[in-house]
């Protein structure tokens, strides 16, 4: 009865979507579908198509970049596209956007569609102003507003009934129709909330003196000061701080439109997108749900794919022994055996990329005295960056260090590295200490040079901490092979460029790591690749990053830049300061208890389906966690002490790990409160 089966499984589904408020996506199998089977099913659970891409096929030369592609985008829905460097995504986005043709298949959108494309570099007249770019790009709004005034004020004086106020009518409601759509009724506001969440740059600023991440903030804004009903985005988080890259998220999840948006912010895609498409080996697959689902169905398909392959090579070699065995006499039924076997052997394994490593030359010891600040202080002209900070960098210490654009990030780096000048304040840097830095800026290069020259000025062995690395060797490690290093740089693409900028910097060798934005630009198999590479470094490091995803994964420590040369140095990760600064904003009442949970007085529960253990652990829960709070706050209050980090390093650990037991202790405090309230309100 498979038809029943399905049914039920479907019926099933509506009901523990409604239960749960969750959207609920039918006809979706476990395995992600490809082509029209695949768009089909989706329009079960997703509003009408605003716009698709049918069979479509683009490619520079002979070698296309995506091949057969198709996608459909539903109204309300928010699609992440994903995929490696130089897969094609920001093609798909321009062909989407009717920047680009398509050498096969075609490009249709409902009749009306108003689409906005961020693409990675943003056109502007670089002799004009911030300010006059923002004006132009709403003047189409201003001009739908001037005729909604000037419909509101005919249709009132139009006669009732008259051909004139019906066409006037219809106008009119189109024309609200569309405001209200795209939220544009308070243009000048919405101007000003954009500048100052994306930090633009002051009004009368030149577009042509700005620098590439003041560039693309402003291209986003003009984008979305646009309101379209599609927003198309390519990577809208880069050269973006935290901050603003938390108001665009709150943005999205308020806008009306559809979006399709290429990022590798992680936590980006888990809270915005309802879709993964991913473009992989020319072709496009799609993931419906978030961006942990995605990950979950891929490691389910990569298992699947590996297993797959594992019964062919065991068939092949089956069948490998039977011929070679050769039987005298052949039968119609060998024949068959035979033909078998050679569809089998000519399908091959399934397509595999190649597989990239950020070859970091092992560090040479660090001394016991690495990097020491104390007091310092950094600034330009009458401004002050920061003042009054402190620091001494230990063995295996990766330090975060976030904040807004130009809050003076870099000028500390500098500063940590002998290389800016203090106000106030002193360095040591350890006789041993040798620092790696890779900044964020892209060298000149001539584009006849080989990629040999341009990395090792065409020597095929280098010198790095004491040991001798065969460049070639080296170079494949970043999925350069031995014949192409000596091809002419114009050949790389911008994935090709920013790896092989790496691979160059990183033989600079060193023992304490400084990345200066590494993030940008990187795919999300690469910054997986470089988070693996910097977590196995055998060193210090110091990562300037927005990406959340990554300072949570590697940072022991975090320097953040919190205005008015404030800079808060703190033990743990983004997620850990986010915390901290929970614990410790102003409390609106006069209670003296931590501003958490405990200070909302729970309401009387009926305490019939606990016991009477259990209900004087429930009585005295506050209390529990309350003492719990101020013993994680004392531990908190001793780490960011003057001179904690002067202390000896068992000293220091012993007390990290008090504050590691003490977090623990609340939230395991906080869910058993959970537990009894919620099993008391059972009667």
């Amino acid at each position: 009865m498979p038809g029943l089966q399905t049914a039920a499984f479907v019926l099933a589904a509506i009901l523990h979507g409604a239960l749960s408020g969750r959207k609920v996506w039918l006809g979706v199998r476990p395995m992600p579908l490809a082509g029209a089977e695949r768009d089909t099913m989706s329009n079960l659970a997703l509003g009408d198509a605003l716009l698709t891409a049918h069979s479509i096929t683009k490619g520079y030369g002979a070698q296309p970049v995506i091949e057969d592609v198709s996608l459909t985008l539903h109204e309300g829905e928010r699609i992440g596209l994903i995929g490696r460097n130089g897969s094609g995504k920001s093609t798909l986005l321009r062909i989407l956007a009717g920047e680009e043709t398509p050498d096969e298949g075609h490009v249709t959108q409902r009749r009306g569609l108003r689409i906005g494309l961020l693409d990675q570099d943003c056109p502007h007249d670089r002799g004009k102003t911030v300010g006059q770019i923002l004006e132009e790009t709403t003047q189409e709004i201003r001009a739908l507003l001037n005729e909604y005034a000037a419909a509101t004020r005919r249709l009132s004086e139009a006669a009732p009934g008259s051909g004139e106020h019906v066409q006037l009518q219809t106008r009119y409601e189109e024309l609200h129709h569309t405001l209200e759509l795209s939220g544009a009724w308070n243009l000048n506001v919405d101007i000003k909330q954009v500048s100052e969440a994306l930090d633009l740059p002051p009004a009368d600023r030149v577009i042509g003196t700005l620098s590439g991440g003041e560039l693309r903030r402003v291209g986003l804004a003009t984008v979305l000061l646009k309101h379209p009903d599609v927003l198309l985005l390519d990577e809208p988080t880069n050269h973006i701080d935290t901050k603003s890259v938390e108001w665009i998220e709150a943005f999205l999840s308020g806008y009306r439109g559809s979006c399709i948006l290429v990022t590798h912010d992680r936590y980006f895609l888990e809270r915005t997108v309802t879709r993964i498409a991913e473009v992989e080996h020319r072709r496009l697959l799609s993931f419906p749900g978030s961006y942990q689902r995605y990950l979950d169905v891929k490691a389910q398909r990569h298992d699947a794919a590996a297993k797959a392959e594992q019964a062919r090579q065991a068939t092949l070699r089956r069948e490998l022994a039977w011929l070679r065995r050769g039987p005298k006499a052949r039968t119609s039924k060998d024949g068959g055996r035979i033909k078998r076997f050679e569809r089998l052997r000519d399908q091959g394994p399934p397509p595999a990329h190649g597989e990239f490593a950020f070859a970091i030359p092992a560090p040479p010891r660090l001394g016991k005295r690495i990097l020491e600040a104390e007091d310092i202080a950094c600034g330009f002209g009458d401004t002050l960056l920061f003042k009054d900070f402190s620091l001494i960098l230990q063995k295996g210490m990766r330090v975060g260090i976030v904040g807004p654009n130009g809050s003076g990030k870099s000028t500390l780096l500098r500063a940590l590295m002998g290389e800016e000048e203090l106000r106030q304040g002193s360095i040591f840097i350890g006789d041993a200490t040798q620092f790696l830095y890779v900044d964020q800026t892209h060298e000149a290069v001539d584009p006849e040079q080989t990629i040999l020259d341009f990395v090792s000025n065409g020597a095929l062995y280098w010198d790095v901490n004491d040991q001798r690395l065969y460049v070639p060797s080296y170079l494949e490690r970043f999925l350069f092979d031995r014949e192409s290093i000596r091809m002419p740089m114009r050949n790389l693409s911008g994935g090709e460029r920013n790896r092989i900028e790496l691979a160059k910097k990183l033989l600079q060798g060193g023992n304490v790591l400084v990345l200066d934005e590494p993030t940008n630009d990187l795919d999300l198999h690469t910054l997986r690749v470089l988070e693996e590479a910097v977590e196995s470094f055998d060193g210090c490091a110091f990562l300037v990053s927005h990406d959340r995803y990554f300072l949570n994964r590697l940072c022991t420590h975090l320097i953040v830049f919190e205005g008015y040369g404030k800079v808060l140095l703190l033990a743990g990760n983004y997620d850990d300061y986010v915390l901290y600064k929970e614990k410790t904003k102003p409390k609106l009442d006069t209670d003296a208890r931590p501003a958490n949970k405990t200070t909302k007085k729970p309401r009387p529960r009926d305490p019939r389906r606990l016991t009477y253990k259990e209900q004087q652990e429930l009585a005295g829960m506050e209390t529990a966690i309350t003492l719990a709070d101020d013993s994680l706050r004392a531990v908190e209050k001793a780490i960011h002490a003057p001179g904690f980090y002067n202390q000896e390093h068992t000293a220091v650990q012993e007390t990290l790990s008090r504050l590691k037991t003490a977090k623990e202790e609340v939230e395991r405090l906080y869910a058993r409160w959970q537990e009894l309230e919620d099993r008391s309100d059972k009667t």
